[in-house]
């Protein structure tokens, strides 16, 4: 099936969102928009800032960006809980990587094949393209609602990446595809493309943009989240089938496009809450 068909699919699952989401008519500056606190016929319920293309817009990034990156210094017990959970399945995935791999390998069919290879490109080649439809089809439209998102989405999506390549240049885990050794490493920042596994870099797109969407449309629209999620976790097995992944690798790109996509929204929300770049609307 080819991209373009995926992409009018998705496209396809978010005109509901364009007919039930409330369209702005107030227009402001350039930089952002900030409803009065009266209206709350065009406002979501956790956002009230609009963003487009703009100086704002790449200010917030660099801001979401130290936000998040400085979280750990602010964490309470029950954070420290959460990341205890996700280092304890880590362990535990750790110690069956190798058995979960041989499982994949020894369990392949030609109709698996196929289903793999349609999913897979929605962890990097479909990602960004729905993306960019949904903030296309919101400047198309005038939804400022839809072009919000995909912005929220794109920045997202670019924090983690950021945070996820860093981890990847540290940690260089052997691929499971060139070996069965479950803890050969090459010392940091080494070169070798064989050590590259850990973590996900699909996985983590995948998450990122299925939290994303979640948080933006899951309210309202309770499917999403299901459809998202379920999309993440088809394309992390996939990952798992080709033998490009172990089950760690997978499992922690989930986590930290999960954490960080909920920690920029997380912002979002603050931001909203003080009235940060809460301009004067202009005729």
């Amino acid at each position: 099936m080819r991209t373009s068909r995926y992409l009018s699919y998705c496209l396809t699952l978010l005109i509901p969102m364009l007919a039930s989401a409330q369209t702005d008519s107030s227009r402001v500056n350039s930089d952002s928009l900030q409803l009065s606190s009266t209206d709350t016929t065009h406002a979501p319920t956790d956002s009230m800032i609009r963003y487009r293309i703009n100086g704002t817009y790449l200010k917030s990034i660099f801001e979401d960006l130290g936000y998040t990156v400085s979280r750990p210094a602010h964490w309470h017990k029950k954070d420290f809980t959460r990341l205890g959970i996700v280092f304890g399945v880590t362990g535990g995935l750790m110690l069956a990587d190798y058995e979960i791999k041989r499982a994949f390998q020894l369990n392949q069919t030609k109709f698996l094949n196929s289903v793999a290879h349609e999913i897979e490109p929605f962890g990097n080649a479909y990602s960004p393209y729905l993306i960019l439809g949904m903030y296309a089809v919101g400047v198309v439209t005038k939804n400022r609602n839809l072009e919000h998102a995909s912005l929220m989405t794109t920045k997202s999506l670019l924090i983690s990446t950021l945070l996820y390549t860093t981890a990847k240049v540290i940690i260089r885990r052997e691929r499971p595809s060139f070996t069965d050794n479950t803890a050969n490493y090459d010392p940091p920042f080494t070169a070798d493309r064989k050590h590259t596994s850990f973590p996900s870099g699909h996985m983590l797109t995948v998450t990122t943009v299925a939290t994303a969407l979640s948080e933006i449309y899951g309210e309202d629209h309770p499917w999403v989240p299901w459809v998202a999620y379920s999309v993440a976790g088809l394309t992390g097995l996939s990952r798992l089938y080709h033998n490009r992944h172990w089950s760690s690798d997978v499992w922690i790109g989930a986590s930290l496009g999960y954490f960080v996509t909920k920690t920029v929204f997380k912002h979002q929300r603050q931001r909203s809450k003080r009235g940060t770049y809460n301009l004067p609307a202009v005729p």
